[in-house]
């Protein structure tokens, strides 16, 4: 497929879960929910004031923030308009969700402290585009922290590209591809970052901390 009609499959899988993301009952989004704790304590162990999230969906990630630091200020960016709409209706202050495509991030260089992203990478088709654009937006000294999937077994990883992805389309799901810890180190330094750290953790989760030098 190209990178458009991968684009306009996630769009149509997540205007869809849209409406019930929220609800307690998006079945396998559920388990998205998982790595928010994850994400927080890895923003939390440095100041920030800005934060970019990258595929915010209906802005769960951005709402747990808030409550706790509402003097903060916070930007959601997701493709699917629906999940934008939802976001926004939750009306928070110093908050500001927006469609856009996280492959071509449509803010100034130097931007945001930091930049979050939950489970949303393996649909990006061109991933070298986002690490590059968050390179971009970020300040000096600022941080990407990345969840997604990977494994450390070549097999698995091969099988869920090649067998599980194309069932994954039959289904109607945007999903494009997953990484190795390798990959992911490369895509972030061909971007100009400092790779804090990465890990495979349990559940076949990648954590990705990098740093804009």
């Amino acid at each position: 497929m190209t990178s458009e009609e991968y684009k306009a499959l996630s769009v149509k899988e997540f205007t869809e879960a849209a409406k019930v993301y929220d609800s307690g009952h998006s079945g396998i989004y559920e388990m998205c929910k998982d790595d928010y704790p994850y994400l927080l304590e890895e923003l939390e162990k440095e100041p920030f004031d800005s934060v970019l999230d990258c595929g915010c969906g209906t802005g769960p990630v951005i709402e747990l923030l808030h409550e706790k630091y509402p003097d903060k200020h916070y930007t959601g960016l997701d493709l699917t308009p629906e999940m934008i709409r939802v976001a926004q209706a939750k009306n928070l202050s110093n908050t500001n969700f927006v469609v856009g495509d996280c492959e071509n991030i449509p803010f100034p260089e130097d931007t945001f402290d930091a930049i979050i992203s939950s489970n949303s990478f393996h649909h990006y088709p061109n991933p070298q585009d986002f690490f590059n654009n968050a390179y971009r937006v970020l300040k000096k000294n600022g941080r990407l922290i990345l969840r997604d999937y990977t494994t450390k077994s070549k097999v698995l990883l091969w099988l869920c590209n090649h067998i599980e992805m194309p069932l994954a389309h039959l289904c109607g799901h945007g999903d494009v591809r997953l990484y190795s810890g390798a990959e992911f180190k490369k895509f972030a330094e061909t971007a100009g970052f400092e790779v804090v750290s990465f890990e495979a953790q349990a559940k076949m989760r990648a954590h990705l901390v990098a740093r804009k030098n």
